[in-house]
């Protein structure tokens, strides 16, 4: 966190006295430690503190500020274990911390907009004693709801490695096992965006990525990430990701028809990195969401294949090849539902 900030009250008055309250309470009591104080204590050295700081998304504290508390140095004290450990390199660490600090600090800024909400819709805004008590009672409920969550998706990812390594040690050539990657993105979303209020606005997107998350989550899936407007999923089994593009086709849409997607589908091999997926299937499937049609979905070559390989009951139509940036032989198809 920064240094405190003179508050509107001018650093003595009520508000002043709710966020440290606030802070103490978040952080677990005061901030006592400068920079060289951490890290004389913690055993990890001034340089690697500055690193994982800046890696975890904070601002840079000056050497004479305290700035921080018994909390930072039980984390810094749990890096150090793991580096001793040799469960991972400083390299490793750095690349957990930028992504933890990325993902913490989203989250953070939606719960700090509920809490804010939250505050309003109960008329005690302007009260520095009411939002010491709201943070006081939602962050523990969401703290332990946060751990539940991470720890029920560890296990359903614990369970697909274990299992990825069952199989991989029962066949004579293992390979990384292929994986179909998705685009969903809204056409005209920058358009709407300039004819609609902010409520309305919010109101749409909180549909598209709640369908959206609903609808991959339900065929097996996993989004990997939304970017406002598109969200980017991965699905392990053909059939399970067609099912996906359809049912999104079918279900973001308002009453109002205002919520059409494109989407691209590829297959193949994916690297796996900190949540995030990279690869050529990756650059494929955004492209061909890129040059796809309203209410269509086009695959790439090789999904084509496999489609055709498992015999899938659905519609493929051939279109015209695409010339794109680092891509000059796209072959794609529109694969829509068999009509009944």
């Amino acid at each position: 966190m920064d240094p405190p900030a003179p508050g509107p009250d001018d650093g003595s008055g009520p508000w002043s006295e709710a966020q440290r309250e606030v802070e103490e309470f978040l952080l677990g009591g005061e901030r006592f430690l400068r920079r060289g104080d951490i890290a004389g204590r913690s055993g990890v050295s001034l340089e690697q503190t500055s690193r994982l700081w800046s890696a975890l998304g904070f601002p840079s504290v000056p050497d004479d500020v305290s700035a921080f508390g018994q909390a930072d140095l039980d984390a810094l004290e749990l890096v150090q274990e793991l580096l001793g450990d040799e469960a991972l390199d400083e390299a490793e660490a750095l690349a957990i911390a930028r992504t933890l600090g990325q993902s913490m600090a989203r989250l953070a800024e939606w719960q700090s907009n509920l809490l804010r909400r939250s505050i309003a819709d109960r008329g005690t805004a302007g009260e520095p004693d009411a939002v010491v008590d709201s943070v006081r009672t939602l962050v523990p409920l969401l703290e332990k709801l946060q751990a539940y969550t991470w720890r029920r998706h560890l296990a359903v990812t614990a369970g697909r490695m274990m299992s990825a390594i069952a199989e991989s040690e029962s066949e004579d050539d293992p390979r990384a096992t292929p994986t179909t990657v998705g685009f969903a993105d809204l056409v005209g979303f920058t358009s709407m965006s300039r004819q609609v209020d902010a409520d309305e606005l919010r109101s749409l997107l909180e549909r598209f990525e709640g369908v959206s998350t609903d609808v991959v989550s339900r065929h097996g899936g996993r989004i990997v990430k939304t970017l406002g407007d598109e969200v980017l999923f991965v699905c392990s089994d053909v059939r399970s990701a067609l099912q996906i593009a359809f049912d999104l086709h079918a279900d973001v849409p308002d009453d109002d028809g205002r919520l059409t997607l494109r989407i691209g589908l590829a297959h193949g091999e994916v690297l796996p990195r900190y949540g995030d997926v990279y690869g050529p299937v990756v650059n494929i499937a955004s492209r061909l969401t890129s040059h796809a049609r309203p209410g269509t979905t086009l695959l790439d070559d090789d999904l084509t294949d496999a489609v055709r390989d498992l015999g899938l009951d659905v519609e493929l139509r051939s279109v015209p090849p695409l010339a794109v940036r680092g891509y000059k032989h796209l072959k794609p198809h529109v694969v829509r539902p068999r009509s009944s």
